[in-house]
C-alpha cells in the first residue's frame, strides 16, 4: 500500500475515507488511520465494508400447474366432485374467490440497481459492481419461497352425518395445502401459505380457502390436529416447514435472504443478510436492505 505523497509529520490522529481525497494525494481503496508520535508517521490499514446494501427487486409468482379433483362420497348419495384449481366452486364463506391468486412459488429477482452506504452516505449503483465491490450472484434470483399445494386428486369418504373418515375415526374437516397467496400490487406481508377444506352441500361440494394467518386468527392451527371451541375437529397439515408458516415480508425482514459481496481489490468475501423490505405501493417492486452478517 502506498501512502499519500507530501504528508508531513502529524501530531494528531487522522481518519479519512480516501475515495474523496484531493488530487495532490494518492487515492487509497480502503479507510486508513494515520498515527504519529510527533516525529514518525505510521499508517494502519482498516478493513472496510459497506454498512448496508439495498437492492431493488421484483416479486414474481409461478402458477400452480395442477388439475387435482376433490371427490367426496357421502352416504348413499352419488359422489360430488369439484376441481381444486380450474375454476373451482368456492364456498360463500371462503376468504379466496379466485384460484389465480394462488401460486406454487415466489421468486424475488434483482432488478440490476440499488444503493450502498457508508454511514449516512448512500450512493446509487447499476448492475452488480459498485465502487471496489461486486455482488457475487450467479443469476438475478435473490430468494425463492416455495409453497405446498394440492398436486393429486383427493377422494373423501363421509358417513351419514357428513363427517370424514380418517382411519377408524370420523372428523369434521381435513385441511389441505392450497399454495401461496400472491397478486400483483399485494404487500409482501399478505404473501403467505393458503389452505383449504371441503364444504359439502346438497348434491355438490365446494371449497373453503383461507390464508394461513386468517385461519390461525380464528383459533384454528391448520398445521396441527385440534378440536375448536365450537366442537369441530380438524386434521391438520403435518409437513409445513418454518418458511411455509411465514409470510414473505417476515422472511426478508428476519435474514432468510442472503447475498455475498466481494472486495475486488483483495478478493475477500463477506455475507450480508436481509433485515428490511420496502414495498412500492400497487406494484410488484420492493427494495431489500442488507447488513453485514456477524462473523
Amino acid at each position: 500500500m502506498t501512502i499519500a505523497r507530501g504528508i508531513k509529520t502529524l501530531s494528531f490522529g487522522y481518519f479519512r475515507n480516501f475515495s474523496d481525497v484531493p488530487d495532490t494525494e494518492e487515492n487509497l481503496s480502503a479507510d486508513v488511520v494515520w498515527e504519529s508520535d510527533g516525529e514518525n508517521c505510521s499508517i494502519l490499514s482498516v478493513s472496510s465494508w459497506p454498512d448496508s446494501v439495498m437492492l431493488d427487486a421484483s416479486i414474481n409468482p409461478a402458477a400452480v400447474e395442477s388439475h387435482a379433483i376433490l371427490e367426496r362420497a357421502e352416504g348413499q348419495n352419488p359422489p360430488a366432485r369439484v376441481s381444486v384449481y380450474d375454476n373451482p366452486k368456492f364456498d360463500t364463506q371462503s376468504h379466496l374467490k379466485n384460484s389465480k391468486m394462488c401460486c406454487s412459488k415466489i421468486t424475488v429477482s434483482f432488478e440490476n440497481s440499488g444503493k450502498y452506504a457508508f454511514g449516512n452516505n448512500a450512493l446509487t449503483f447499476f448492475g452488480k459492481i459498485f465502487d471496489d465491490y461486486a455482488l457475487n450472484l450467479s443469476s438475478n434470483s435473490l430468494f425463492e419461497k416455495e409453497f405446498l399445494f394440492c398436486s393429486e386428486s383427493i377422494s373423501e369418504i363421509a358417513n351419514e352425518k357428513g363427517l370424514l373418515q380418517h382411519g377408524d375415526t370420523f372428523v369434521d374437516r381435513k385441511i389441505y395445502p392450497y399454495g401461496g397467496l400472491c397478486e400483483y400490487g399485494m404487500h409482501p406481508k399478505q404473501m403467505e401459505s393458503c389452505v383449504f377444506c371441503s364444504m359439502p352441500g346438497k348434491n355438490f361440494v365446494s371449497l373453503f380457502v383461507s390464508p394461513l394467518s386468517a385461519m390461525q386468527n380464528s383459533g384454528i392451527d391448520p398445521t396441527n390436529d385440534l378440536q375448536s371451541e365450537s366442537g369441530h375437529r380438524f386434521i391438520g397439515i403435518k409437513n409445513f416447514s418454518i418458511s411455509q408458516k411465514t409470510n414473505l415480508y417476515d422472511e426478508l425482514k428476519n435474514g432468510f435472504c442472503k447475498i455475498e459481496v466481494i472486495n475486488k481489490n483483495t478478493n475477500e468475501k463477506s455475507t450480508y443478510k436481509s433485515n428490511g423490505v420496502f414495498h412500492t405501493s400497487k406494484t410488484n417492486l420492493i427494495t431489500i436492505n442488507f447488513i453485514k452478517e456477524e462473523q
